[in-house]
């Protein structure tokens, strides 16, 4: 057990959840799945993908092999999905979709604990009926720890996710909605871990209204295992999409291997610094009373170190330029 704490370090769950606005093309789907990799997507969310049932294309790749899969049977609308990254070893014990398209329900395990995920996609009117109903799918289907995502077509809290402080969403709907989650006893993450800011989600360009309506629930005694959650910049679908980090049994090694970026060979001032970084140290270190086979290894420790050096100053850069990018984004949406 000493040895294990040690050599590893807790990883968390990174989900996501994303309205993706349809994935029939394919450049579409090679975007999702880039941006899944890029942010290291443990489990992600997704809702309209609008795959008809019995036609619907390929959605996986070499990272996400793993996928489930609601599709509407009557037209290329609506749709929800989950894939699983291969990091995560998701041992799956059941799945259940709808027919019409509206939710998907996976439920498996992660090393000791068990998971249920589901991603939900629910109509624009009586959205507190549909919800109602696949609430009480979900209470005879599920186990262990569950984690819900979706685009609910509403906000709960019009005051503040609602950037004209008002809804048309008839009062009893949003009363019957709030119920049937309190019953269950499901918390809002994003509006519990920000009980006072105001961010949105989703643009209406008829109404000319940003709201929050996209969401993440958990079960009440479960909400100590979310560390964060945000709402990051619209891109290429219309909503934008939602990362949650929650505490999980993983552990990941507290030294990875290191890898050469070979990316930085094709660099000719980075090949220039490495060439006089080299001279120097030969120039420096050839003596008669040091073995060459010592200076040999050191000189690849040399290496490394410049490698590491210059790699981590790369990824920094682009780090802070996507950040960057992202905010001036986010600030435009606001």
């Amino acid at each position: 057990m000493t040895c294990r704490s040690s050599s590893y370090v807790p990883a968390d769950l990174q989900l996501l959840s994303h309205n993706v606005r349809g994935l029939n093309v394919p450049e579409k789907r090679s975007r999702l799945l880039r941006d899944l990799r890029s942010s290291r997507v443990s489990v992600a969310l997704l809702q309209e993908t609008h795959f008809r049932s019995g036609m619907a294309p390929a959605l996986k790749d070499s990272y996400y092999p793993m996928g489930f899969f609601s599709n509407y049977t009557l037209s290329k609308s609506r749709g929800a999905a989950i894939l699983i990254s291969r990091d995560v070893p998701f041992m799956v014990e059941a799945e259940l979709t709808d027919e019409g398209g509206r939710y998907v329900f996976v439920r498996g395990s992660i090393l000791d604990k068990i998971y249920t995920f589901a991603s939900i996609y629910l109509p624009n009117k009586k959205q507190h009926s549909c919800l109602a109903r696949i609430l009480r799918v979900l209470e005879s289907f599920q186990q262990g720890i569950t984690v819900i995502a979706g685009d609910f077509n509403v906000t709960l809290e019009p005051q503040l996710d609602s950037s004209t402080g008002s809804t048309t969403t008839p009062a009893h709907v949003l009363r019957s909605m709030r119920r049937s989650l309190h019953d269950h006893r499901l918390v809002d993450l994003w509006r519990a871990l920000h009980p006072t800011e105001r961010d949105y989600s989703f643009f209406s360009p008829v109404h000319l209204k940003h709201t929050r309506i996209d969401y993440f629930f958990i079960h009440c005694h479960n909400f100590a295992l979310a560390n964060s959650i945000e709402i990051a910049a619209t891109t290429w679908s219309d909503h934008a999409p939602l990362h949650l980090k929650l505490q999980s049994p993983l552990m990941i090694p507290r030294d990875r291997q290191w890898r050469l970026n070979v990316s930085l060979l094709e660099d000719p001032p980075i090949r220039a610094e490495l060439h006089a970084v080299l001279e120097h140290f030969f120039k420096e270190n050839i003596t008669t009373d040091v073995p060459i086979s010592t200076i040999w290894e050191a000189h690849k420790a040399v290496i490394r170190g410049f490698f590491i050096s210059k790699g981590t100053a790369r990824k920094k850069l682009r780090d802070e330029e996507r950040r960057t990018t992202m905010s001036n984004i986010r600030a435009l949406e606001l």
